[in-house]
Order: C-alpha cells, then sequence, then structure tokens
C-alpha cells in the first residue's frame, strides 16, 4: 500500500488476498490489490466497470466501440465470497478468461497446492499384487472379497498407504493437501469391523474417515482430503466424532433438482442437512456442484437459476471454496454460456442473472440475441416442471420439458434466429449448436416414442430427422462429444443410420 499512501481510501481498505480497490479522484486514478500475484484483479474491474471490456470465450477480449469515455469519481472497494473459484468448463482453462473472471481452479491450476485429485485409494496401494495373498485387504461384499474398494478398517492396508503416501510427500515435499479418498462406487464393505463403525458413527462412511483421520495424525504437516460422496456423504454426529483440524471434506452434491433452489427445495433436505452437520466438524469444506448431464452433453439443461441460488447459499454459510463442474469438453448446452456466466456468480454471487443471459447473447448470438434470450426463458420456465439430474436422458422430460408443443416453439425460435443472421459467421455458427442440440434431443425423443414418450415433431420419422442431422456434415460439428466418454455426434450419427438400416 506505500504506493498509495496519499489516497486514504485505498490505504484504509481491508482487502482479502484477490480483493479489488479502484479509487478515482480528479486527475489521478489508482487501482489496488493485496498481492503482486492478483494486480490484474482491479486492472481488469477497472476495463469491465468504464470500458465494458469483457472476455466472454477463448478468444480473447472484446471492448465495445465507444464514441466517449467517462470515468466518473468513485471509491469502490470489493472482496469476493469465495478464495477458490472453480469452473470446468473449456474456455475456463484460457489463460486469459482466467485471469479476466477471476477463475483460480483448486486442481488444476499452475501452483495447486494439491498433490493428487479424487477417487485416490489405488494410489497408494496396488490391487493386482494383493488381491491373490491378501483378500481380505479388499471390501468384503456379499460373503465375497472384491476389488472395487478397500477395506478400510484393515490394519495392514492403512500401514501399506501411510508408507507410500509418505513417500509422494518425499518426492513432492512441495505439495501441502494429499488426497485419500473412495473409489468411484457405493460397494461397502460388509466386514465385522467396517459395519461396526458404520453402525458406532451411524454413517457408511466411518471407516474411511477414521483413516483418513489416522493418516492426518500421522503426517501432522500436510492436509489430508478425502470425499463426502455416495455412502460417505453422511457425516458422523459431531458428539461421536472428532475431525482432525487438518482434514479437508470434499462435499459432493450428487441428489437434488439441479433447477431448484438448494436453500429450501425439498429434493435437497438431505443434502443441506448433511452439509450443515459437516460444518459442525470443520470449516474445511469444498464445494463440487454438478452443473451438468454427463450422458447427454448436448441435451438442453435448463438449470441457470438453480445454479445461481446454489451459489448463493454457499455464500450465506460461509463456504470459501466452489468447484462447479461443467463440460469440459468443446461445445455442448450453451457451454461457453454456462463457463462465463459460472464464473461471474463465483466473483459476484449478487450478478443479475438475466444481464449475464443477455450480455453474453449480444456477443455470441448478435441480432438473433433476443430470440436466444427468449428461448433461454422458456427452457427455464418449462424446466421448472421437470426434475433436472445429471444424468436423466431426454426421454425423462417427454411430458414436461420436451413436448411436441414445447419442442415445436423451441424449433421455430431458433429457425428465427438463424435467419436474422448471415450464413458462415460466428453469429450463424454459435446459433447452428444450439440448433444441434435440439435435433439430437429431438432424435432420442423418436427412439423412445415406444416407451410412451411424446413424438419431439408430429409427423416426423427417424429417418427425416436423421437427414436433419445429416447435414450438420459442412458445418465442422460434428466432432463435438455427445457424452462423456466422448462419443462425437458423427458417432451417434452412424450409429444411428446403422439402426435406422436394420429396421
Amino acid at each position: 500500500m506505500k504506493d498509495f499512501r496519499d489516497d486514504k481510501f485505498i490505504a484504509a481498505a481491508n482487502l482479502s488476498n484477490d480483493g479489488v480497490a479502484i479509487s478515482v479522484q480528479p486527475g489521478k486514478i489508482s487501482l489496488a490489490s493485496k498481492t503482486a500475484a492478483n494486480i490484474s484483479y482491479p486492472v481488469t474491474e477497472f476495463l469491465k466497470r468504464y470500458l465494458k471490456a469483457r472476455v466472454f470465450d477463448s478468444t480473447g477480449v472484446k471492448v465495445p466501440a465507444a464514441r466517449q469515455i467517462v470515468i466518473p469519481a468513485v471509491k469502490y472497494a470489493y472482496n469476493p465470497p469465495f478464495s477458490e473459484r472453480d469452473v470446468y468448463y473449456k474456455s475456463a482453462f484460457d489463460d486469459t478468461f482466467m485471469r479476466w473472471n477471476k477463475v483460480n481452479h483448486i486442481w488444476a491450476s499452475k501452483n495447486s497446492q494439491w498433490g493428487n485429485y479424487v477417487h485416490t485409494a489405488y494410489e497408494f496401494i496396488d490391487a493386482r499384487k494383493y488381491i491373490k495373498s491378501n483378500p481380505e485387504y479388499f471390501a468384503l461384499v456379499k460373503n465375497k472379497r472384491i476389488t472395487s474398494q478397500l477395506c478400510y478398517s484393515n490394519k495392514e492396508v492403512y500401514a501399506i498407504v501411510l508408507a507410500n503416501l509418505k513417500e509422494k510427500i518425499r518426492r513432492s515435499p512441495e505439495k501441502k493437501i494429499w488426497s485419500f479418498s473412495q473409489l468411484d462406487n457405493n460397494d461397502i464393505c460388509q466386514c465385522d469391523l467396517c459395519m461396526a463403525t458404520d453402525k458406532r458413527l451411524e454413517t457408511h462412511g466411518g471407516p474411511i474417515l477414521e483413516f483418513v483421520n489416522r493418516l492426518a495424525k500421522d503426517i501432522p504437516d500436510k492436509e489430508i482430503s478425502t470425499l463426502a460422496y455416495g455412502f460417505s456423504l453422511k457425516p458422523p454426529p459431531a458428539d461421536k466424532f472428532r475431525l482432525e483440524d487438518n482434514v479437508i471434506i470434499v462435499y459432493c452434491i450428487t441428489q437434488g433438482n439441479k433447477g431448484r433452489d438448494f436453500s429450501s427445495d425439498e429434493s435437497f433436505k438431505d443434502m443441506r442437512q448433511f452439509l450443515t452437520s459437516w460444518l459442525k466438524l470443520t470449516k474445511k469444506v469444498i464445494i463440487w456442484d454438478y452443473i451438468v448431464n454427463f450422458p447427454n452433453l448436448l441435451m438442453p439443461y435448463p438449470n441457470f437459476k438453480g445454479m445461481a441460488q446454489a451459489v448463493n447459499y454457499y455464500r450465506r454459510l460461509g463456504l470459501r471454496s466452489i468447484f462447479l463442474q461443467g463440460n469440459i469438453r468443446k461445445g455442448g448446452d450453451f457451454g461457453d454460456m454456462r463457463a462465463y456466466i459460472a464464473s461471474q456468480l463465483l466473483w459476484n454471487p449478487a450478478a443479475n442473472m438475466n444481464e449475464l443471459i443477455a450480455e453474453y447473447s449480444d456477443y455470441a448470438y448478435g441480432p438473433a440475441s433476443g430470440e436466444v434470450q427468449s428461448l433461454v426463458k422458456d427452457l427455464t420456465a418449462n424446466g421448472n416442471k421437470a426434475f433436472l439430474n445429471s444424468y436423466n436422458a431426454p426421454k425423462a422430460f417427454g411430458h414436461n420439458m420436451f413436448t411436441s408443443d414445447n419442442m415445436r416453439a423451441y424449433h421455430e425460435k431458433i429457425d428465427r434466429a438463424l435467419s436474422k443472421t448471415s450464413r458462415g459467421t460466428p453469429y450463424y455458427l454459435n446459433l447452428m449448436q444450439i440448433k444441434l442440440s435440439f435435433d439430437i434431443t429431438d432424435m432420442d425423443l423418436l427412439k423412445n416414442q415406444n416407451q410412451g414418450q411424446s413424438r419431439a415433431l408430429p409427423g416426423s420419422a427417424l429417418k427425416s430427422k436423421m437427414a436433419d442431422l445429416e447435414k450438420y456434415s459442412t458445418t465442422g460439428l460434428l466432432d463435438i462429444p455427445v457424452n462423456e466418454n466422448n462419443r462425437t455426434v458423427r458417432d451417434y450419427i452412424n450409429t444411428s443410420k446403422k439402426e435406422l438400416d436394420k429396421e
């Protein structure tokens, strides 16, 4: 602050590590941050506020033309509520996007303090080495030892894990946080020791929590992270268990209707109760929220409102670290718009959602901005009648969000939007990505029409819709993944053609 000794406002600003202060006085503009590493924060905030500069995606800074720039006298200081703001979309890993939109990835940043990621149990023990010689090292499920999960009550397993963790720390002493977390399934060990711990701590997560607590005690100079996920979502009662001070909980929002308000909707009742109970055990909680439909990356998934409400709930709870897992692959359902909106909400949860959608739409869709905004509004309203989770297929929404009438109305708006732009322009291509989402959703709905789902387009047939999809061969969109397994639009079309040929 020594450079601003004559600016009392800047000198008195109580900034957090990533806070910003802007002071404009006659003949002088002062921009301040607490640390040199984050000096770009007040600079970009100043440019955003007074030059309307934006970074919407990975294509760089956009500054609208202006005949005159007026910079009024102002004194502005802001500390963001979240110290870690992680957005898992492709454009959010672009350096310029990150710098301008204040994204600082928890695990993937260049200066990450983490030694590893999540679902890490098998990083510390070789299942192939021990399954035959020591089957008791693994979870007992239906009277059979299986390698999908460890037995977290086994003392020898603990000794092996501890030794291997210490060796990893020796090799990477600069890393301050290490994860030991369950594998990605719900296989619960049913051995006598694990079942007894489950009963005593009132949660199936009891054995792994005690395991992690022991690691934290034995390695006190590092922080040990684990997941609250699946069978370990529910925490033990605070009067029956004490979590070590150097344990971090990564709390995964796996349940609930993602289009509704996390703070009040009945579908999130357990998630709220578990979260508030975890916060009685520790303040070191990282939120891992899923804002994407994994098997249907192109399907419209109107959870914008629910995402904003959840972020505001996390802010009210005083949480500091938020990871919003979206679609890291290119394309997807409004992918770049989602990345932009998510980053703005994590910096300022009070940001107006309609304004964010409008300014992104103005940038990405130009003269068709109004049609796209109206489309998102209609999707959100119709999605409010549905239950949005991270795995439902289009057929689950055939009687609400994707009725015949609704799908027809969506297509009419997309077609009107396309008519307002010129073929070959970025606006047109961006709109074609939206149209692709609805055409693939149509195809999925038609494939399931014999299962009681309504037709997406009355009178259309699978072959007619197939012809619509084949028209995308000239758009450059065929390599966009349609699911988390990287199945592409091209793969989807080829498979659908083979299915039709069999009929």
